[in-house]
């Protein structure tokens, strides 16, 4: 914390990372209902969301290939002015797009979103690198998530005069935010004189092939994400079409989720860590694992919506031990590259996963959260593996 009160290029990041975060978390929570207010079914929302990400993983390819860590604050100017300029249309278009045009510009939003998420930790990377400044960065998200969150459910329905908020006010205030955002990345100041050459990707691949902690880490994510999204990656229909709760109510439940996991999160990183690696991943994973097994055996609409209690509620713990601990292995000179290929396989996990809800959604939570429980399990195995090997690793060194 120390680190980021006295650095001035950390203090923009942050700054930046408030109003990105922020213009998401409102932005996330209504999209859906967006899409299905502009006349979509849930299938074509599922189609669009899984098509757009897929389309994210893509394009973490292409940057793979041509963007060093040199350019880093580039690619996320870039990328911050694709979703203001997508976002733009659809605020102006509202009502009156085609669902073809829609999805194009949706594709634009999530995959330039995927890109810049991802590039945020590299740049940090460029001033420091820590495991704590890690979770803070993470934590910043989270919190400022659920600032958007709240701050869309206590305006939605509000009016001033004749004007009503509405989700394409939402949309409004999200690309303000992304314009705050973008404002603040231009104060970032690097040192020019570091020069990062460009990685050949057949290079690192060679190298990363050698290396079976990196290999294993990667198939995590890509189940984890597979599993967490095929769960959770359509939450507010699962809450208002199956669970038939209200938008504004279902928002005002993930503004308090968001809260109670940040404060959690916060104090599982000061005080609440168990000293055993394996004992974190199970108070990590194992009760959402439970949750959604639980769901399968009864599939009522108490216990979904207590499953996703209790997912959402670990959302932001131990990521400093899940995640963390093995970006920073990376040499630096590999950071963007492997952060490239870790984004592209977690989107492929997150296309995956909201391809398979959309399959499930008409049979219900019951083989959503059971399908979820399964793939998890396999989580779980391969995070306690990583463990062991990496306490290996450690002996030899």
């Amino acid at each position: 914390m120390k680190e980021l009160i006295k650095n001035k290029n950390l203090k923009y990041i942050f700054l930046m990372i408030i109003f990105f975060s922020i213009s998401f978390g409102l932005w996330n929570n209504f999209r859906l209902l967006w899409l299905e207010e502009n006349g979509l079914s849930s299938n074509e929302i599922s189609k669009i969301m899984s098509l757009a990400t897929f389309f994210g993983a893509i394009s973490i390819i292409f940057i793979s290939l041509k963007i060093s860590m040199t350019n880093i604050k580039k690619l996320l100017s870039i990328t911050l002015l694709i979703r203001i300029i997508s976002y733009l249309i659809l605020y102006l278009g509202y009502n009156y797009l085609e669902t073809r045009l829609i999805a194009i510009l949706f594709i634009f939003d999530i995959a330039s979103y995927t890109v810049g998420y991802l590039a945020i930790y590299p740049l940090i990377t460029r001033v420091i690198k820590d495991d704590k400044i890690y979770s803070y960065r993470k934590l910043t998200t989270y919190i400022c998530q659920d600032l958007g969150v709240l701050l869309g459910g206590a305006l939605l329905g509000f009016t001033i005069g004749n004007y009503i908020f509405n989700y394409n006010s939402f949309l409004l205030i999200t690309l303000i935010c992304l314009i705050l955002a973008f404002i603040f990345l231009t104060k970032v100041k690097l040192d020019e004189k570091v020069y990062y050459q460009n990685i050949s990707v057949k290079d690192y691949l060679k190298v990363l092939k050698k290396d079976k902690i990196d290999n294993l880490y990667l198939l995590y994510i890509l189940i984890g994400n597979i599993s967490y999204n095929c769960a959770l990656g359509m939450q507010m229909l699962i809450l208002t079409n199956i669970l038939d709760i209200s938008s504004k109510s279902a928002t005002f439940y993930f503004l308090l989720m968001g809260i109670l996991a940040d404060i959690f999160g916060i104090l599982a990183l000061k005080k609440l860590t168990p000293k055993s690696d394996y004992l974190t991943i199970i108070l990590k994973f194992g009760p959402r694992m439970l949750g959604y097994f639980l769901v399968f055996l009864f599939p009522t609409k108490e216990m979904t919506l207590l499953a996703m209690t209790v997912s959402l509620f670990l959302t932001t713990a131990y990521e400093n031990k899940t995640d963390a601990i093995y970006l920073n292995r990376i040499d630096t000179k590999y950071q963007l590259l492997f952060s490239n290929i870790r984004e592209l396989v977690g989107s492929l996990g997150n296309a995956i996963g909201l391809y398979l809800t959309g399959i499930l959604f008409v049979f219900g939570s019951k083989y959503i959260f059971g399908l979820a429980a399964l793939i998890g399990l396999v989580q779980i195995a391969l995070a306690l593996y990583l463990i062991y090997l990496r306490n290996n690793e450690r002996k030899i060194l």
